[in-house]
Order: C-alpha cells, then structure tokens, then sequence
C-alpha cells in the first residue's frame, strides 16, 4: 500500500467518522430538544457541515475503490479487453466531470471568501468554509481518475468494480 492508497483510505476513514459525528449531534439536539426542552442554536448546522464535508472527501475514495453505483450484469460478461475498454471510458468521463465541478466549485468558494458571505445564522459561519470542500474532494477526485488512467496506460487494471468479488 502507498502513499496515495493511504491517502485515500484516510479520506474513506475521515468521512465516516464526520458521519457519525453527524449522528451524534443530531441524537444530541434531539434529546436537549425534547427531553430537557433546551435545543442549542449550533447542533443543526454543525451537523450539516459535517455531513457535507464527510459527502466529498469521501468521493475520491469512493471513485479509487470503485464503490459507486454500477451495472454489473453485462461487465462481469465482457472479455477483458472490452472491461478495460469500459474502464477507460468510465474514467475519462468520471475525470471530466470532476475537472468541471472543481473548476466552478473554487470559483463559487473563492467569490464566497473575498465577498465574506457567511450563512446568517447565530453561528455566522462563513460560507467558504463548507464551500471548499467541493473543489478539495474533486480536485483530489481528479487526481485519483488521473492515476488510473496512468494505469490503464500502462496496460494494469483500475480497481474492480465493488460487486465483481474482486476488490
């Protein structure tokens, strides 16, 4: 396992714990709410943050380990040149994507950070912040297409797709 294998399974890791720390605060703002009829003014948005920002670190672990949604039925039945084909395809596509929504994605938190937007709430938490994340988890997403198709350059498979049984 390298660095960037590491890397990304960190991020994998970082992401789930922000989504159990979203379960968390809102189990917790649910009983200060209901039980002690003292609901906070910053459990809602904080979770909120958490959960955006578990949402897109977790994408370029989810593109690395092939754990997006995908339609395996006519896959597993395609000879290896064609799965390769299929990947090259996928990846390109996936890459490009990522390469638009990065692009808009800094220009909206950039334009948010120089305005000062914030979100108005009691916290006034400045919108970049949660803004950022877009491009952080794209760019990186980009990163990972870019090196798999290094990969499929060098003739080696990209990572099976999650319901193949070969991970």
């Amino acid at each position: 396992m390298n660095f960037s294998d590491k890397t990304i399974d960190w991020l994998g890791a970082a992401a789930a714990w922000l989504f159990f720390a979203t379960g968390m605060l809102l189990t917790w703002e649910v009983v200060a709410r209901y039980v002690f009829s003292a609901p906070t003014i910053w459990a809602a948005e904080i979770s909120q943050m958490f959960l955006i920002w578990g949402m897109y670190i977790a994408l370029p672990h989810t593109i690395a380990r092939r754990k997006n949604i995908n339609i395996e039925l006519l896959y597993e039945r395609l000879p290896g040149w064609a799965q390769r084909f299929c990947d090259l395809v996928s990846v390109v596509f996936t890459g490009f994507f990522c390469i638009v929504v990065f692009w808009f994605g800094w220009e909206i938190a950039w334009d948010s950070f120089v305005r000062g937007r914030s979100t108005g709430t009691m916290l006034n938490i400045p919108n970049w912040w949660t803004e950022m994340v877009i491009p952080l988890g794209f760019g990186l997403s980009v990163l990972v297409c870019a090196a798999d198709l290094f990969k499929l350059a060098r003739g080696k498979p990209v990572a099976k797709p999650a319901g193949t049984g070969e991970h």
